[in-house]
């Protein structure tokens, strides 16, 4: 490492015009941060010539990949039933197909998760800083995914609530729900038992 203030600035341009190696490996060379180095060159207005190595070039060569064939069924969604939204049983039904396909998506997102992390870094790879590119890779995170999965499954556990309280009406739903709430851990107290002492 370099000491500070010590950097010797021509031989890093002389480095970086070349272009041969990445911009962190002349940092690391020189004992500075890359961002120095791109501030530096943007100020200066340092031009990169295409030399050897483009970024990443050092890394093994992968080869291009291909956009993968769907190879799944699109559900289209379905038409009211009677041409009425209004019908509960049709808007459950319909919610529920949602449900299923967003979930599908969800396992697609999941199962192709390095495909759209690189999408993201070859989209981001111009950016002047890494804002966008964080927060694009935030959107795909595994907690980002576990979340869209509780939130899917809480939606369809009130759907499946609703679609059984259709069929029983409300009535009965009210009496279902004051039964489950009287019993267990809320239900009244046993009244004490009485000792009958007849001997006497």
């Amino acid at each position: 490492m370099a000491k500070p203030g010590k950097t010797d600035w021509k031989a890093v341009e002389a480095e970086f015009r070349a272009g041969k190696l990445s911009l962190r490996q002349i940092a690391r060379r020189h004992g500075i941060s890359d961002t120095a180095i791109r501030k530096r060159a943007k100020a200066a207005g340092w031009v990169r010539s295409d030399g050897d190595q483009k970024a990443g070039a050092n890394l093994p060569a992968k080869p291009p990949r291909q956009a993968p064939v769907a190879r799944q069924t699109i559900i289209p969604p379905r038409p009211p039933a009677g041409g009425q939204s209004s019908d509960a049983p049709a808007s459950i039904d319909l919610a529920k197909d949602l449900a299923h396909r967003l979930l599908g998506e969800l396992d697609m997102a999941t199962s192709r998760q390095d495909e759209i992390e690189d999408a993201i870094y070859e989209e981001t790879r111009e950016d002047e800083n890494g804002r966008r590119r964080a927060m694009m890779l935030k959107a795909v995170s595994l907690p980002a995914r576990a979340m869209t999965l509780k939130t899917l499954a809480q939606a369809m556990a009130v759907l499946k609530e609703a679609e059984e309280g259709a069929a029983q009406g409300k009535k009965a739903q009210r009496q279902q729900s004051a039964q489950a709430s009287a019993s267990g851990r809320f239900a009244p107290p046993a009244p004490p038992k009485l000792v009958v002492n007849n001997r006497e």
